[in-house]
């Protein structure tokens, strides 16, 4: 996989393929998502997702090793970051669902108060129209005993004329007038007669008016005991309408209180997630702030190596070169020695000699074998990291056997260092020589352990164990190829 200590853009070939390239790549929740343009590939058409997905496939799958590049603290923080931000979704649309079950519960308790209310106040008019009906109905019954009293007075009185005028043997005129001693009485017994019975008629003409107010007023009786009891009915409606309706305010003033701890408990949950929020924001940004150090630290000991490969690919060469101009002139001196003997037996034999056979250049495949029976996982090229979002130049192969898994010395040549390189983790670096006119070196990165350690290897020897120390996130062998210390495509070499 990817290690995030590979140096950025450090040679101009490097520069060109970045340049080439523009790539949008988002890590989320584990998930690597990215699309890219070639600047020289004809445009896709919007309306074409195969072709769409079909790209950014291929882009994620060229990507996918970069997940290892960074630490696994940084990408801890983010996975936590990313976790936290999905969240934050659902925890507002429910601190909102719950307000507004909060807002519409204290509504309904609002209009159930109020209902409770105009219960209560009809109530209040249908009792109050029934104390007027009950008093009405006493007044009448009240009226009616009146009258039947009158009625019973009235009734001794005219007893009580019939009682004396027959005690008093009459009271007609034949009667007076026989027992009047004088004219003078006479005038006054028929005088007091005329009296005694208009007092009489006068009583009984009271006692069947009192009859009749009596029947009205026993039919009017009637009528408010009716009254009182349709008003008894309706109090007595009205009153379970108002207990109806003061349970129903009761009940709505439950749900308000529920929907309102509801609507707390919500909103607590979201104060919660975004306080988590920012305190994961912040600790990834210091994990960020400490992944770019550490790939700064880590690009500045790249540009040490190649110094030092450098100096040492410009020694082998000035030796190659000096090496290479006495071979030449040793050739020369030969054959110009080859040729006088040639000129001074031609006359004695007439043969001609062979010259002698040389060795051909390396062809350009094979002058490296791979360092590891591993799958390769990623190839050398320029990537985005998936977190820090910046290119840079994924400057090696990688290769994946798991840890503890054989690494080989891709050539023949000598041992420059074995150690920790910082983001390298447990490094390996080996100097080949002058091939192709260049100073070809390899190195081995994120080594578990060491089988060598200084000293000339060869071809194919077991050097090292695979491993996931340094800036590595996962067992892998990240393999470098570097000509005259900068890094190159190994595939060129191998």
């Amino acid at each position: 996989m990817p290690s995030s200590h590979e140096p950025q853009k450090t040679h101009s070939t490097a520069r060109a393929a970045v340049a080439a390239l523009a790539a949008v790549a988002v890590l989320t929740g584990g998930t690597l998502v990215a699309t890219d343009t070639l600047s020289s590939a004809p445009a896709v058409a919007a309306d074409d997702p195969s072709q769409q997905k079909k790209r950014a496939d291929q882009r994620a799958e060229s990507l996918r090793g970069d997940i290892h590049e960074t630490s696994a603290a940084l990408q801890r923080s983010q996975a936590a970051l990313n976790r936290t931000r999905a969240k934050l979704p659902a925890a507002r649309a429910k601190v909102t669902s719950a307000r507004s079950a909060e807002t519409a519960a204290a509504k309904r308790h609002t209009e159930a108060m109020a209902r409770e209310a105009a219960a209560a106040e009809k109530a209040a008019e249908a009792a109050a129209a029934l104390k007027v009906a009950q008093a009405n109905e006493q007044r009448a019954r009240d009226d009616i005993a009146s009258t039947n009293t009158k009625i019973s007075d009235t009734r001794d009185r005219v007893a009580g004329f019939a009682a004396q005028m027959y005690q008093e043997q009459g009271l007609g005129q034949l009667s007076v007038a026989m027992s009047a001693e004088s004219p003078d009485d006479l005038a006054t017994r028929l005088a007091m007669a005329d009296t005694v019975m208009e007092v009489q008629n006068s009583a009984i003409g009271d006692l069947a008016t009192t009859r009749a107010n009596l029947v009205a007023k026993q039919d009017n009786l009637k009528a408010l005991r009716g009254e009182s009891e349709v008003a008894k009915t309706n109090a007595d409606t009205a009153e379970r309408a108002a207990e109806d309706a003061q349970v129903a305010a009761q009940d709505a003033l439950a749900q308000a209180g529920v929907a309102r701890r509801d609507a707390e408990s919500a909103q607590a949950v979201l104060r919660g997630i975004e306080n988590s929020q920012r305190n994961q924001a912040a600790r990834f940004d210091r994990q960020k702030k400490a992944e770019e150090a550490s790939l700064a630290k880590t690009e500045a000991w790249s540009n040490r190596l190649q110094g030092i490969l450098e100096a040492r690919a410009l020694r082998a060469r000035l030796r190659a070169e000096r090496i290479a101009s006495e071979k030449a002139a040793r050739r020369a001196e030969q054959a110009a020695a080859l040729a006088a003997a040639k000129a001074g037996a031609s006359s004695n034999s007439g043969s001609s000699g062979g010259g002698g056979a040389t060795q051909s250049a390396p062809s350009g495949n094979g002058v490296i074998s791979a360092p590891s029976n591993g799958v390769v996982t990623s190839e050398f090229g320029p990537r985005l990291h998936p977190i820090l979002n910046f290119w840079r130049l994924h400057s090696g192969r990688d290769y994946s056997a798991g840890c503890g898994a054989p690494v080989y010395a891709a050539a023949s040549g000598t041992i420059v260092s074995a150690g920790v390189a910082g983001g390298y983790g447990n490094q390996l670096v080996i100097d080949h020589g002058v091939k192709r006119g260049v100073g070809l070196a390899t190195t081995y990165n994120h080594l578990s352990s060491f089988v060598r350690t200084s000293g000339r290897v060869q071809r194919g020897e077991l050097i090292a164990r695979e491993g996931t120390t340094g800036m590595s996130t996962g067992c892998h062998l990240h393999f470098e190829t570097r000509e005259n210390g900068v890094p190159v495509d190994p595939r060129k070499w191998l």
